[in-house]
């Protein structure tokens, strides 16, 4: 390793971008939180107390048509611009991990509608589904990230 001022200078150009791409990242992230957090709040603010937590037409239809739209803007614009300020192992990762659970969603769907098609388990409800696709998501993250 050389002691020269320019490769300080250039390690140090390095670090400043690292910085850099990591605020813009946590800015993205922060900003989808943010729209979750409201989003979440509005449905439990709204929600029937009586309903149940799972129950059908417990939230306003205004509040579900606005939920729903935010949810896919939010979705679609978080992907985009995280693919920008992403760097190229990161975007591996992030692919990798959406197939590991686009397949586990797949994979889960017809299995289980057959196995209820027989009458071996309760109907397919997609909120498992959904579940079981975030947490594989999730796993499949930690592996590619850490091993």
């Amino acid at each position: 390793m050389t002691s020269s001022p320019e490769a300080s200078m250039v390690e140090g150009d390095w670090q400043a971008r690292a910085k850099q791409r990591t605020k813009r990242i946590n800015l993205v992230v922060g900003a989808l939180f943010c729209v979750g957090l409201v989003s979440g709040f509005l449905v439990g603010f709204f929600e029937d107390e009586n309903a149940g937590l799972l129950a059908a037409n417990s939230i306003p239809p205004w509040l579900a048509v606005v939920s729903a739209v935010v949810f896919v803007i939010s979705i679609s614009y978080g992907s985009w611009k995280l693919m920008q300020v992403s760097d190229e192992l990161e975007r591996v990762i992030h692919t990798k991990t959406t197939v590991v659970a686009g397949n586990v969603m797949l994979t889960g769907y017809p299995t289980w509608f057959i196995l209820w098609k027989g009458g071996l388990v309760p109907e397919p409800d997609a909120l498992w589904l959904f579940a079981a696709g975030i947490f594989s998501s999730a796993l499949a993250y930690v592996w590619y990230k850490y091993r």
